[in-house]
């Protein structure tokens, strides 16, 4: 390859990708690993560089110069310079860490003291830059070089100082919070360190309940809760009571067969609600002496907490208290208020919770 014809394409590419790519500078030096069968010491490579990356692509291209003056086994000198043209690929940026890859093709030209030489060369390779600022970054560059006619393949590692040109970031797009989105794209900036995010930038919230996994201690919250701050689900209370009444023939403390789906609905109720109390209040009409009645109004509520306990209620949640004839709550004068009178009460309240709803 003609030094000549190398050095207009790498002009021509430079004058062509300007309107849609960003250009940079980048001037380094590093280390030139000559194949052995150079008969070479090792020695220090400068190297210059112009390149472009197209906007919204990984892609980018860049043209080098480098140069070498080194000595062989016999103490001679032995110079070298190179033309590239490469091609490289960035892999998705990490906080100010961009990855990359390249390959190329170039010009390599050797002098000593009796002989000057030119060989094709390909190289392979890849790095990695750090961004500095906005328009600077560092890069570490790392290529195996084989030249075509003389078959030597030779390595050459080298670290640069990048700078955009123009004001354009050098390759390189600001990422402040270091989620991995770029600032121009993150639409929650100052995400904490570590925490996932996604495309938008913004920590992930698997359940969707407004909360950030990393701050939500109640995760898969079912849709259409509503959440507190620690992303667990709101409680709506609401005050329920079951009120029991169970009525009796006259001097009698049996309970008819017509109340047992109302003292089996109780003790489901106090089954639900296992914090609740009951006080069972028996009643008795004012036929028969005080103390008769007393007794009697004892008897029918020890009944019908018999008749709970049976059902599954624990005795020391019920207390059963006769009260005699001395709370009617109706005239004792007739049959029909008599009989409202022969009773067994009961009012249990309980504070029912449930998840509130958006």
């Amino acid at each position: 390859m003609n030094k000549t014809l190398l050095a207009v394409a790498i002009s021509a590419m430079a004058l062509g990708g300007i309107a849609q790519a960003q250009p940079e500078l980048s001037i380094g030096a590093g280390v030139y690993d000559f194949d052995s069968d150079r008969n070479v010491d090792n020695d220090v490579v400068g190297k210059l560089g112009l390149g472009y990356r197209f906007d919204d692509s990984p892609f980018g291209i860049e043209g080098a110069y480098s140069a070498s003056s080194a000595e062989t086994s016999s103490n001679a000198s032995y110079d070298l310079d190179a033309f590239q043209l490469d091609g490289l690929y960035h892999f998705a940026t990490q906080g100010a860490w961009t990855p990359y890859l390249a390959a190329g093709v170039g010009e390599l030209t050797t002098e000593t003291s009796s002989a000057k030489d030119s060989d094709t060369f390909f190289n392979l390779g890849g790095g990695a830059r750090y961004a500095l600022s906005e328009s600077a970054a560092l890069r570490a560059d790392l290529r195996a070089l084989r030249t075509d006619e003389t078959d030597a393949n030779d390595l050459v590692a080298t670290l640069s100082l990048v700078f955009g040109l123009g004001g354009a970031p050098a390759m390189m797009e600001k990422d402040l919070d270091g989620d991995g989105v770029a600032d121009s794209m993150d639409f929650c900036p100052g995400t904490p360190a570590g925490v996932g995010v996604d495309g938008s930038g913004c920590p992930l919230d698997e359940d969707k309940d407004g909360v950030a996994d990393y701050q939500d201690d109640c995760l898969d919250t079912a849709p259409g809760l509503k959440v507190d701050a620690t992303g667990c689900p709101m409680m709506d209370s609401e005050v329920v009571t079951f009120n029991l009444d169970v009525e009796f023939e006259t001097d009698s403390a049996r309970i008819r067969s017509g109340y047992t789906a109302d003292i089996e609905s109780l003790a489901e109720f106090m089954s639900t609600y296992t914090q609740t109390q009951v006080l069972l209040g028996g009643h008795t009409d004012n036929l028969g002496s005080e103390a008769y009645n007393q007794a009697l109004s004892q008897k029918r509520a020890d009944a019908v907490k018999r008749a709970l306990i049976v059902r599954g209620v624990q005795a020391d949640r019920i207390e059963a208290r006769g009260f005699g004839e001395s709370r009617p709550i109706a005239d004792n004068m007739n049959a029909e208020g008599r009989a409202q009178n022969r009773r067994v009460v009961a009012a249990v309240t309980a504070v029912k919770t449930t998840e509130a709803m958006k």
